[in-house]
């Protein structure tokens, strides 16, 4: 019965530190939303889908991708960040769209670290990925990852 006891509060004690919330507070998260790739899947195939955000201010706005390795479509929006809170100002449609975000630490999957979502995101599938070491002001390493796909 001891041993029973001891085995279960090990399996609570683990199953706890499995869903520990690894969210990070407000303030990074708007810092760590900006000016990194956030993805959906990295692609096993040259014609597997994948959907790419990145929010610059530098630029004016955002961009949103819905592409493969070598071809997609893009699209810009301009964005606000008020807390833990996104609106996104769609250009093309003229619709504003406001959403909750959060960010997360995550191990993997690989070579992931971050993980952004975005409950109520107007184009994608609400959940991306990020590298938090990632420095790419113009995108140029998602393309040479991309490119590590090819066969």
């Amino acid at each position: 019965m001891k041993l029973a006891a001891a085995g279960l509060l090990i399996a609570l004690t683990a199953c706890s530190h499995r869903t520990a919330d690894k969210s990070v507070d407000r303030d990074l998260a708007k810092k760590l939303l900006i000016d990194r790739n956030w993805i959906d899947v990295m692609p096993k195939t040259e014609r597997e889908k994948l959907h790419v955000y990145r929010f610059v201010p530098g630029m004016g706005g955002g961009v949103y991708q819905d592409r493969t390795i070598f071809k997609g479509t893009f699209e810009l929006f301009k964005f606000a960040v008020d807390g833990d809170q996104i609106e996104f100002d769609l250009l093309e449609t003229h619709d504003r769209v406001r959403s909750q975000f959060h960010i997360e630490m995550v191990d993997g999957p690989k070579p992931f670290d971050l993980k952004l979502t975005i409950p109520n995101d107007p184009r994608g599938p609400r959940e991306y990925y990020g590298i938090r070491a990632e420095h790419d002001p113009d995108g140029h390493v998602l393309e040479q990852e991309l490119a590590t796909v090819r066969h």
